[in-house]
């Protein structure tokens, strides 16, 4: 259990640490991110949308 306690740590004092860095950041910065964020979002649905759907499972 102390494994997957210190782990869980690890992981969300590296997620508050990362928040603090990007709000440091000028927004003109922040803009350019979330434009890029924006850009991959676009592309992955787009690539999404150009495979055939699975068939649905059935129950038996």
């Amino acid at each position: 259990m102390t494994d997957h306690a210190d782990w869980m740590r690890q992981i969300l004092e590296s997620k508050r640490a990362l928040r603090m860095r990007l709000a440091s950041r000028p927004i003109a910065e922040k803009l350019a991110h979330l434009e890029e964020l924006r850009a991959r979002s676009l592309a992955i649905r787009s690539a999404r949308a150009a495979r055939p759907a699975k068939p649905a499972l059935r129950a038996p």
